[in-house]
């Protein structure tokens, strides 16, 4: 059993649907919206792409088209389809921790204020709030399952940080209140 990294999972997974050349890859990334929930650089797909192919889990073929530059069209091996179902098996399966860095950034807010706290809070809650909206317009015209089912889950984090966070601001805001009463 090989070991993929998500990123080299989602890679996969596009070159499985349609076999695809990195800038084509690239651009399907970004129409699905995936850079909101998974780490992924332009310069990434290249290099992870060239791993794949070491790893014989996809294959290219160079082309031609007109006057542009060769380029390579990457195409998924049986192996890689096999890498592929026993990494969404696992991913799909396994319970991991999640790692936010809101969660790193309240454990080492000793040095701010509960006022400015707060106000770093409302600008989180705002971006999640726009963020919110752009999923809830995705989920509701999905183009598949998948895309439904991810924007879904998104969407059930989003909503769920958006009731933490305003809790978290008026209790910041009651404590500041006190604090200012007491000086």
């Amino acid at each position: 059993m090989q070991i993929l990294s998500n990123i080299e999972v989602i890679l996969l997974s596009i070159v499985n649907e349609k076999p695809s050349y990195a800038y084509e890859i690239d651009k399907i990334i970004d129409s699905r919206d995936m850079r909101k929930w998974v780490r992924i650089g332009v310069a990434s797909i290249y290099q992870v792409l060239k791993r794949l192919e070491e790893r014989e889990l996809v294959y290219s073929k160079r082309e031609k088209e007109g006057r542009m530059p060769d380029r390579k069209r990457y195409y998924i091996t049986e192996a890689g389809r096999m890498a592929l179902m026993e990494a969404s098996k696992k991913l799909l399966s396994s319970f991991e921790w999640l790692y936010f860095d809101l969660t790193v950034g309240l454990e080492t807010s000793d040095l701010l204020s509960p006022e400015e706290i707060a106000d770093c809070l409302k600008q989180r809650l705002a971006r999640g709030k726009a963020n919110l909206r752009r999923l809830r317009e995705i989920a509701s015209s999905p183009r598949d399952f998948k895309e439904s089912a991810v924007s879904r889950n998104l969407i059930f984090f989003r909503e769920a940080e958006e009731r933490f966070l305003q809790q978290i601001i008026k209790e910041l805001t009651t404590e500041a209140v006190c604090a200012n009463t007491r000086s």
